[in-house]
């Protein structure tokens, strides 16, 4: 019987051990308690948080811990119960009631009540919706705690003696060295992976392979552990997070690792064809065998026809070898393709993989990566690679409000209407706000506001994501939206819309109907009419 399949299924968001219950100390099965230490790492926020805790023990306080439904709330405040218990009483899941006929307001009316009466302090776990139902829905007996929550909600100010720590203020993604990367997951991975005897997925890998105990699971455990995958899952999660919004807690990162583990496909194959969680529903959208390149597509039609390449072979060959099972076969070709985009940035086999470096390249995301990174640490060194960006946004205005058209955009001058047939036009001087570019820090890598002058006037700014960034790419290479990017397209649209208020107020505004330009100009309130045939 298999010991490490059990493990594989205790990362799943279904497991009984997916929510932290601090131990029994009767029980005697520390097995589980074993594997919820094992995959215990220190987070910022813990830090901040047993900090807190200590600066205030001879207060009377109640301290907010903060987040979503699987950041890992309860097990922070689980795991240094112990330490602060004389001091402190806590409510660990503020989405539950006391009682069947009572709502979770009701019980955060009660646990503040005995805060109240009590000598300690009180430490509660809450999602923030529920914080701010509260703020609206609780009690007026404790107008003092809602209004503490609407200070921290307007103001993000904790106060006197009511303090806030959330999980939105720690992000798990982080630049170094010039990248966007996560050094919790990268962590997390290496801990479940490491080959140790202190680590419990990894002695019972090895004793099941002595055991000649060998499936999908134990295949794709030995795919985990290598380190340029590990290196590439960061990177599509890093990539999914800021194209897609992805939203990532502790949990459910450990969710993806299972499921990644335990198939039915091989882990390169999973990784892009399994929609069992929110994560893979986006990688799918990356998956390698998507992107159209000339080298992809001769590959996929050589395969389709068995051309023999010994170069693969030996590729495949060297590959399997380690591991000693058929992992990858030459009449898999999506799988080669997967395999080939893992690996793109390190060795493997005999390079073969180097060939469709080219592929893989993803110039709009490194470029928008290296953007966030000029945005966050703004220098002088800097301001040519936002000065870029400013240029493409300009152009792309100007694209997609003359498309009909394109011939305007030389002149600089702006279509914001259409009257009874008559396009309607005027100059538009555009141009970056960089009195507010450079006073505007960033508190995340997800986005950025974008602010841009009209004829020297402030217009409101837009919020630039990575899909809205490829999409202003793409438009300047003639690419004309659809109803897939209605998300995306409805923010640039408002942002037009802004500029069109302006440029209305124009003193030369230009009716185009039938190839011919009626120009109207307002000088010394008198207006001046010109007529222009093509």
């Amino acid at each position: 019987m298999s010991k490490f399949i059990p493990l594989v299924e205790q990362l799943s968001k279904s497991s009984p051990h997916a929510i932290y219950t601090p131990p029994n100390i009767n029980d005697n099965n520390s097995f589980n308690e074993t594997i919820y230490s094992y995959l215990y790492i220190e987070s910022s926020i813990e830090k901040d948080y047993t900090i807190l805790l200590s600066k205030l023990r001879d207060s009377k306080n109640i301290i907010f811990l903060c987040g979503s439904s699987g950041d890992g709330k309860s097990a922070i405040i689980g795991r240094n119960k112990a330490y602060f218990e004389k001091y402190y009483d806590v409510h660990i899941d503020a989405t539950h009631s006391f009682r069947p006929d009572q709502t979770a307001i009701e019980a955060l009316d009660d646990v503040f009540t005995k805060y109240k009466n009590s000598d300690k302090s009180l430490v509660v776990g809450i999602n923030m919706g529920i914080l701010l139902n509260y703020a609206r829905e609780g009690s007026n007996d404790h107008i003092d705690i809602k209004d503490a929550i609407d200070k921290y909600d307007k103001e993000n100010k904790n106060s006197s003696n009511i303090k806030f720590i959330n999980f939105e203020d720690y992000p798990k993604f982080e630049i170094d060295n010039g990248e966007i990367t996560s050094n919790f997951i990268h962590q997390l991975l290496e801990v479940i992976t490491q080959d140790s005897e202190e680590n419990p997925f990894y002695k019972a890998y090895r004793e099941d392979l002595k055991n000649n105990h060998f499936t999908i699971e134990h295949q794709n455990f030995y795919l985990l552990t290598q380190k340029p995958i590990q290196k590439s899952i960061v990177q599509l999660l890093v990539t999914v997070h800021l194209k897609y919004d992805q939203f990532l807690t502790a949990r459910g990162i450990l969710d993806l690792i299972h499921i990644l583990l335990k198939g039915p496909r091989l882990l390169i194959d999973q990784l892009f064809e399994s929609d069992s969680n929110s994560i893979l529903e986006n990688t799918r959208k990356e998956d390698p065998i998507l992107y159209r390149t000339k080298q992809l597509d001769t590959f996929l039609l050589e395969r389709s026809k068995d051309k023999v390449d010994n170069a693969l072979n030996d590729f495949i060959n060297k590959f399997n070898e380690p591991c000693k099972q058929a992992l990858l076969s030459v009449d898999q070709p999506h799988t080669l393709i997967r395999t080939f985009f893992l690996y793109k940035d390190d060795e493997c086999s005999i390079n073969y993989h180097k060939n469709f470096s080219q592929s893989f390249e993803d110039t709009s995301t490194l470029e928008y990566v290296q953007l966030i990174l000029a945005l966050k640490d703004y220098k002088d060194e800097n301001r040519s690679i936002i000065r870029e960006f400013y240029k493409k946004i300009t152009q792309a205005i100007f694209a997609y409000a003359n498309k009909e058209y394109p011939s305007l955009t030389a002149q600089e001058i702006f279509q914001f209407d259409i009257i009874n047939g008559y396009h309607t036009c005027a100059p538009l001087e555009l141009s970056a706000d960089w009195n507010k570019i450079q006073n505007n820090h960033l508190k995340t890598i997800n986005n950025f506001e974008c602010y841009l002058k009209v004829d020297n006037y402030s217009i409101a700014p837009i919020v630039i994501t990575l899909s809205m960034y490829k999409m202003l790419i793409a438009i300047n290479k003639g690419y004309r939206p659809n109803k897939h990017d209605r998300n995306t397209i409805i923010l640039f649209e408002e942002l037009l819309a802004n500029i069109s208020q302006k440029v209305k107020m124009s003193k030369n505004i230009h009716f185009i109907k039938e190839r011919k330009t009626y120009t109207f100009k307002n000088r010394n309130e008198e207006i001046e009419v010109a007529i222009n045939a093509d």
